[in-house]
C-alpha cells in the first residue's frame, strides 16, 4: 500500500490485519446484525414508544428545556423501551462500523496497486469513524437526559442538536463514498479501465 500518513495509518493497519476472505466474513456478519437490529429491534421497539405520542427522534430534535420535559414525562410509561432502543442503537453503531470498515478494507485490497485511487476507501473509513463517534455521543447525551429527568444539564440539549447535525453531515458524505469505492473496485477488478495507472499515479 502507499506510504501511510498519520491520518490513514490506523485504517491501513485494520485493512492489513485480516485477509480479504476474513474481511468478507466480518462484513456478512455485520450486515446481518445491521439489518436484524433495524427489522427486529428498531421497528417493534419504536412502535411501542410511539404509543406515548412521541419518539426518541422528537427528543433529539427539541431545542428548549420545556419541550424536553414534556417529552420525558410522556415517555415515562414506555421508558423500558426507550432504554432498550438506546442499547440497540449502540449495537447498530458497532455493526455499522465493522460493516463499513470491512467493505472499505476489501476495496482497499483491490485498489492498493492503483495509486491514488486507494485514497477513496481510506477517506471512507475515516468518515465512518467520525459519523459513528458522533452517533454514539448523540445517544449518550439523550441517555443522560432521560436517566436524570429532574436535574439534567440544559447544555445536553445543545449537545444533542450539534451531534445530530454533524453526524448527518458526515453520513451524507460517508454513504456515497462507500458507493464510489465499491464501483471503483469493481471496475478495477473486472475491467481494464485502470490498467494504465501505475503505483503512485
Amino acid at each position: 500500500m502507499q506510504r501511510p500518513t498519520a491520518l490513514f495509518r490506523p485504517v491501513e493497519r485494520y485493512a492489513d490485519a485480516l485477509s480479504p476472505r476474513a474481511h468478507a466474513g466480518v462484513a456478512v456478519v455485520s450486515f446481518c446484525t445491521f439489518v436484524g437490529v433495524i427489522a427486529l429491534g428498531f421497528v417493534p421497539v419504536t412502535r411501542r414508544i410511539e404509543t406515548s405520542g412521541y419518539t426518541t427522534t422528537d427528543l433529539q430534535e427539541t431545542t428548549t428545556r420545556a419541550e424536553v420535559d414534556t417529552i420525558l414525562r410522556a415517555l415515562e410509561p414506555v421508558m423500558d423501551s426507550v432504554v432498550l432502543l438506546s442499547v440497540l442503537d449502540y449495537v447498530f453503531i458497532v455493526a455499522g462500523f465493522f460493516l463499513f470498515f470491512s467493505l472499505h478494507s476489501l476495496v482497499l485490497h483491490v485498489l492498493a496497486p492503483r495509486g491514488r485511487l486507494a485514497l477513496v476507501p481510506k477517506i471512507g473509513m475515516v468518515l465512518t469513524v467520525f459519523s459513528r463517534l458522533l452517533d454514539s455521543l448523540e445517544n449518550l447525551w439523550v441517555i443522560l437526559m432521560y436517566t436524570n429527568p429532574e436535574d439534567y444539564a440544559t447544555v445536553l440539549i445543545g449537545l444533542v442538536n450539534v451531534s445530530e447535525t454533524l453526524k448527518w453531515t458526515f453520513v451524507r458524505v460517508e454513504y456515497p463514498t462507500l458507493g464510489i469505492a465499491i464501483v471503483l473496485a469493481l471496475l478495477a477488478r473486472f475491467t481494464a479501465v485502470f490498467d494504465g495507472r501505475t503505483e503512485g499515479s
